[in-house]
């Protein structure tokens, strides 16, 4: 049950930070607007790469790592839906979120 709980946390918070960063830095850099779908994106996109939490596994195991990766792939589809931004827009912001998010947090250990 624990798992579940984990699970469900991770989705909320982890979808949501990404997804707002997403935007602030598409908003700021290409003029992406469309905050609502960059929430469900971001929503999605993690219940999809944090399946691995379901099972115990930690994120860095090798399935945690191709759920990241697939994970990363549904949330650029999801965002490419909204339809504002094209391929290389939305993989530039992306990149450019993970980025923030790894500077963030190697920063903060």
């Amino acid at each position: 049950m624990q798992a579940v709980g984990t699970y469900l946390l991770s989705i909320i918070t982890e979808g949501f930070v990404i997804a707002l960063l997403f935007w602030i830095i598409t908003y700021i850099t290409i003029e992406s607007t469309s905050l609502a779908g960059t929430f469900r994106a971001g929503l999605i996109g993690e219940a999809v790469g944090n399946v691995v939490y379901l099972f115990d596994l930690p994120a860095t195991s090798p399935p945690g790592i191709l759920m990241a990766m697939v994970g990363a792939y549904v949330f650029i589809h999801q965002v490419l839906r909204i339809g504002e931004l094209t391929p290389m827009k939305a993989f530039y912001g992306v990149a450019m979120t993970y980025f923030a998010l790894i500077a963030l947090f190697t920063c903060n250990s």
